[in-house]
Protein backbone atom coordinates (compact mmCIF):
# COMPACT_ATOMS: atom_id res chain seq x y z
CA UNK A 1 0.00 0.00 0.00
CA UNK A 2 1.01 3.55 0.89
CA UNK A 3 2.87 2.34 3.91
CA UNK A 4 4.77 -0.16 5.83
CA UNK A 5 4.27 -3.71 6.41
CA UNK A 6 3.38 -3.11 9.90
CA UNK A 7 1.18 -0.39 9.44
CA UNK A 8 -0.62 -3.07 6.76
CA UNK A 9 -0.95 -5.59 8.87
CA UNK A 10 -1.96 -2.67 11.96
CA UNK A 11 -4.42 -1.54 10.58
CA UNK A 12 -5.81 -4.93 9.72
CA UNK A 13 -5.98 -6.09 13.56
CA UNK A 14 -7.29 -2.95 14.36
CA UNK A 15 -10.32 -3.44 11.74
CA UNK A 16 -11.04 -7.31 12.74
CA UNK A 17 -10.62 -5.96 16.73
CA UNK A 18 -13.21 -3.30 15.70
CA UNK A 19 -15.16 -6.11 13.76
CA UNK A 20 -16.27 -8.35 16.88
CA UNK A 21 -18.33 -7.33 19.50
CA UNK A 22 -17.96 -3.98 21.23
CA UNK A 23 -17.03 -5.65 25.13
CA UNK A 24 -15.17 -8.76 23.51
CA UNK A 25 -12.23 -9.69 24.34
CA UNK A 26 -10.08 -10.55 21.33
CA UNK A 27 -7.37 -12.54 21.77
CA UNK A 28 -3.88 -11.93 19.86
CA UNK A 29 -3.94 -15.91 18.47
CA UNK A 30 -7.53 -15.26 17.22
CA UNK A 31 -6.16 -12.37 14.97
CA UNK A 32 -2.97 -14.30 13.92
CA UNK A 33 -5.41 -17.09 12.79
CA UNK A 34 -7.70 -14.68 10.57
CA UNK A 35 -4.72 -12.97 9.37
CA UNK A 36 -2.74 -16.21 8.67
CA UNK A 37 -0.01 -15.37 6.68
CA UNK A 38 1.28 -12.59 9.38
CA UNK A 39 3.56 -14.09 11.77
CA UNK A 40 1.98 -14.35 14.71
CA UNK A 41 5.16 -13.47 17.15
CA UNK A 42 4.87 -10.37 14.77
CA UNK A 43 1.62 -9.86 15.06
CA UNK A 44 1.87 -9.86 18.73
CA UNK A 45 4.60 -7.60 18.90
CA UNK A 46 2.08 -5.12 16.86
CA UNK A 47 -0.47 -5.73 19.31
CA UNK A 48 1.78 -4.46 22.16
CA UNK A 49 2.89 -1.69 20.21
CA UNK A 50 -0.34 -0.54 19.39
CA UNK A 51 -1.78 -0.81 23.24
CA UNK A 52 1.13 0.58 23.86
CA UNK A 53 0.35 4.07 21.85
CA UNK A 54 -3.46 3.59 23.71
CA UNK A 55 -4.91 2.34 20.55
CA UNK A 56 -5.51 -0.53 22.36
CA UNK A 57 -6.41 -1.87 25.37
CA UNK A 58 -4.80 -4.88 26.97
CA UNK A 59 -6.09 -7.16 29.18
CA UNK A 60 -4.53 -10.14 30.66
CA UNK A 61 -5.09 -13.74 32.02
CA UNK A 62 -8.15 -15.63 31.55
CA UNK A 63 -10.72 -13.78 29.23
CA UNK A 64 -7.53 -11.27 28.36
CA UNK A 65 -7.32 -9.96 25.16
CA UNK A 66 -7.62 -6.57 23.16
CA UNK A 67 -10.26 -4.26 23.02
CA UNK A 68 -10.52 -1.34 20.79
CA UNK A 69 -9.68 2.10 23.20
CA UNK A 70 -12.29 4.50 23.37
CA UNK A 71 -12.97 6.64 20.29
CA UNK A 72 -10.69 4.66 18.25
CA UNK A 73 -13.73 3.06 16.21
CA UNK A 74 -14.74 6.80 15.31
CA UNK A 75 -11.13 7.51 14.47
CA UNK A 76 -10.29 8.26 10.56
CA UNK A 77 -7.42 5.91 8.80
CA UNK A 78 -5.08 8.77 8.12
CA UNK A 79 -5.29 9.74 12.10
CA UNK A 80 -4.64 5.50 12.79
CA UNK A 81 -1.69 5.24 9.96
CA UNK A 82 -0.07 8.87 11.74
CA UNK A 83 -0.31 7.21 15.40
CA UNK A 84 1.33 3.82 14.41
CA UNK A 85 3.76 4.97 11.63
CA UNK A 86 4.85 7.82 13.48
CA UNK A 87 5.52 9.63 10.41
CA UNK A 88 3.96 12.85 8.95
CA UNK A 89 2.17 10.46 6.23
CA UNK A 90 1.55 12.08 2.97
CA UNK A 91 4.20 15.28 3.78
CA UNK A 92 7.04 14.21 1.66
CA UNK A 93 7.90 13.65 -1.84
CA UNK A 94 6.11 11.16 -4.06
CA UNK A 95 9.99 10.09 -5.18
CA UNK A 96 11.65 10.62 -1.75
CA UNK A 97 13.53 13.86 -2.82
CA UNK A 98 14.38 15.74 0.24
CA UNK A 99 13.23 19.37 -1.10
CA UNK A 100 10.09 19.10 -3.00
CA UNK A 101 7.41 21.90 -2.58
CA UNK A 102 5.84 24.25 -5.02
CA UNK A 103 8.60 26.16 -5.54
CA UNK A 104 11.12 23.34 -5.88
CA UNK A 105 8.73 20.37 -7.21
CA UNK A 106 9.67 16.96 -8.51
CA UNK A 107 9.05 15.75 -11.91
CA UNK A 108 5.93 14.55 -10.65
CA UNK A 109 4.86 16.95 -7.86
CA UNK A 110 2.07 19.00 -10.23
CA UNK A 111 0.29 16.09 -11.31
CA UNK A 112 0.87 13.93 -7.69
CA UNK A 113 -0.53 16.66 -5.43
CA UNK A 114 -4.53 17.04 -6.47
CA UNK A 115 -3.87 13.11 -6.24
CA UNK A 116 -2.70 12.58 -3.35
CA UNK A 117 -5.02 15.62 -1.80
CA UNK A 118 -8.02 13.25 -2.25
CA UNK A 119 -6.50 9.99 -0.78
CA UNK A 120 -5.28 11.99 2.34
CA UNK A 121 -9.07 13.43 2.45
CA UNK A 122 -10.52 9.38 1.90
CA UNK A 123 -8.14 8.27 4.10
CA UNK A 124 -9.62 11.50 6.82
CA UNK A 125 -13.58 10.19 6.71
CA UNK A 126 -13.07 6.49 6.33
CA UNK A 127 -13.10 5.26 10.01
CA UNK A 128 -11.64 2.25 11.61
CA UNK A 129 -16.03 1.57 12.73
CA UNK A 130 -16.35 1.68 8.90
CA UNK A 131 -14.36 -0.53 7.65
CA UNK A 132 -15.33 -2.83 10.04
CA UNK A 133 -18.84 -2.94 9.48
CA UNK A 134 -18.12 -3.63 6.21
CA UNK A 135 -15.67 -7.00 6.98
CA UNK A 136 -19.23 -7.61 9.25
CA UNK A 137 -21.61 -7.70 6.46
CA UNK A 138 -19.22 -10.15 4.52
CA UNK A 139 -18.38 -7.04 1.78
CA UNK A 140 -15.05 -7.68 2.27
CA UNK A 141 -12.17 -10.23 3.50
CA UNK A 142 -8.97 -8.47 5.23
CA UNK A 143 -7.36 -11.65 4.28
CA UNK A 144 -7.89 -10.79 0.91
CA UNK A 145 -6.68 -7.36 1.24
CA UNK A 146 -2.56 -8.47 1.00
CA UNK A 147 -3.35 -10.56 -2.30
CA UNK A 148 -3.08 -7.50 -4.08
CA UNK A 149 0.07 -5.65 -2.26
Amino acid sequence: MLWSKTCDYALQALVYVAAQPEDFCVRGQDVAAYLYDVPSPYLSKILRELAGKGILQSFKGRGGGFLLAPGIRESGLLEMVKRIAGEPFGEGCVLGLAKCMDATACPVHHAWSPIKNKVLELLRQKTIGQMAEAVRDGRYDLRLLRTAG
